[in-house]
């Protein structure tokens, strides 16, 4: 590792604590970073997110895979044309089958969606449709080998930007309708979690200023939109108030990690959906808390467990991880 690398950061739970585990940063590699996991056992975990390449400055797409016993650097192409590529998310159905997606940037200025699959023993760029200049995807759910959905969000230039949801049903990828909230102008889905292939549940922003948190439900043949609450002066806030994690532990079970800055000051919150309705739930804070976010949660049943950051404490930025 070079000195003074930005290398991808890997923590494991053994059940009663969190451990660092070492991480590798590529051969050739400036810098490194995780942004998507997801284990299909104990022992089988994929990591996917992004390098910087020394020679060229210029972002290549990541993956890594642990055994459990360490991390080890899989080969994974970058799209032929590329100006700079970076995978957002992956899921895994088990060790050898798993799919990530993000986007790349291409030489005439646009931004393209990717998807890329491992079968075992290669990852594969996948053929998907682009259906305006700008697809960016951030977030995909697998519940079975041959069925996965990937959100984010479309632009064709000549206004919002548009939520974006697509299926692969192993075979191909296809587009999926999306509806917004009556009067919103556009969104942006950034979470995906499927219990089932025919149930989903995806969480964004909404472009709106009354009501801009966004829930979607798949219900194997089109999309709804979910109402939800929103956050204590969500008003104030000077970003998008968006719900970027989204985990469904059964299909009457699922919950939200949400970020926004209210007064200016970035903060997070949380939500759960019972079967009928999204709920505001308590989000505890660190002792000497000043700013944070949630990026990421899992559930199984009864229990959640979301990541993030935070800074206010000793440490500058330091590691957040809140379990119910």
């Amino acid at each position: 590792m070079c000195r003074g690398a930005k290398i991808s950061l890997a923590e494991r739970w053994n059940g009663t604590s969190w451990r660092l585990q070492r991480t590798i940063l590529p051969n050739g590699a400036a810098s490194s970073t995780f942004t998507g996991v997801s284990c299909a056992s104990a022992a089988g975990c994929t990591a996917v997110g992004a390098a910087i390449v020394k020679a060229t400055r210029r972002g290549v797409n990541l993956a890594e895979a642990w055994n459990g016993t360490a991390w080890r650097v899989q080969a994974i192409p970058t799209p032929q044309g590329s100006t700079g590529s970076s995978l957002f998310a992956v899921s895994c159905t088990w060790p050898r089958a798993c799919t990530a997606v993000g986007d790349y940037d291409t030489a005439a200025g646009g931004v393209v969606a990717e998807a890329e699959r491992w079968n075992g023993t290669a990852w594969r760029i996948q053929t998907m449709p682009r259906p305006a200049k700008v697809t960016q995807l951030f977030g995909v759910s697998c519940p079975a080998v041959r069925a996965c959905t990937a959100v984010g969000f479309q632009n064709t230039g000549t206004g919002d930007a548009q939520p974006l949801a697509e299926a692969w049903n192993g075979t191909t990828w296809h587009v999926q309708a999306i509806p917004l909230p009556h009067n919103a102008p556009g969104g942006v889905l950034s979470a995906v979690s499927c219990t089932w292939p025919s149930a989903c549940t995806a969480s964004g922003t909404d472009f709106s200023t009354t009501a801009p948190t966004l829930a979607e439900r798949w219900n194997g043949t089109n999309w709804r939109v979910q109402p939800t609450p929103n956050p204590p002066n969500f008003t104030t806030s000077r970003q998008e108030v968006t719900l970027n994690g989204a985990s469904c532990a059964s299909a009457t079970a699922c919950a939200a990690t949400g970020q926004y800055a209210p007064g200016g000051n970035a903060a997070y919150f949380l939500e759960a959906w019972n079967g009928s309705s999204w709920r505001l739930v308590t989000a505890p804070l660190p002792a000497g808390f000043a700013q944070g976010a949630l990026n990421g949660i899992s559930c199984v049943p009864a229990r959640c467990t979301a990541v993030g950051a935070w800074s206010g404490g000793p440490v500058p930025i330091a590691t957040l991880a809140l379990a119910n």
